[in-house]
């Protein structure tokens, strides 16, 4: 049976120490006091000219190096992006919504929140100014109520063209009309 790839890169970081006397973390030390380099593969044909590793062992090498010393993106809540008044007003939304349209999930990502169930339907942000809680972009609307405006670029993609504010006052049901024509537009 084939190893996967991070199967690979383990055995082969296992075996290390036994086949160059040296340990991964020696390894990792002798990039870090050689570098920085420009270009992992910088970094690799340095491996394998300085110590003769070869070229599968040095990339290994390198990308563990790149993965130790990247920086870690803490991850945020969705009250962290929207705020505790707008990502309390999404959880009623979506507690409404996930009643009529199973499956719904949130992704929260550093500057947006998407909705979707097999496919992603709509991004939720907090407005920069003005008396909404939310903003949020869908794939459709709900045809039987007045148009949505446009919306701005919000996160996501580009399919993301009708914005819905969300104040606090706003009638649930019409909201979660337009989310359901989102969801369903979206499969």
């Amino acid at each position: 049976m084939a190893l996967s790839p991070e199967e690979m890169d383990a055995a082969v970081l296992a075996n290390l120490h036994a086949r160059t006397g040296r340990s991964t973390e020696d390894w990792l030390d002798l990039i870090a006091a050689a570098g920085p380099f420009a270009k992992p593969g910088e970094a690799v044909a340095w491996l394998k000219t300085q110590y003769q590793l070869g070229h599968v062992t040095a990339q290994i090498l390198v990308r563990h190096f790149n993965k130790r010393a990247a920086p870690r993106v803490a991850a945020v809540t969705t009250q962290e992006v929207l705020g505790q008044a707008g990502a309390a007003r999404l959880d009623q939304l979506l507690d409404r919504l996930g009643q009529d349209v199973p499956n719904v999930q949130v992704f929260v990502r550093q500057t947006y929140v998407g909705i979707g169930t097999s496919r992603q339907f709509g991004v939720a942000v907090r407005p920069k100014s003005g008396p909404a809680l939310l903003w949020l972009a869908l794939v459709a609307q709900d045809r039987s109520q007045s148009p949505l405006p446009t919306a701005p670029k919000l996160g996501g993609s580009d399919r993301f063209t009708l914005l819905l504010a969300v104040s606090e006052d706003d009638d649930l049901a019409r909201i979660v009309a337009h989310l359901r024509a989102a969801a369903l537009a979206g499969r």
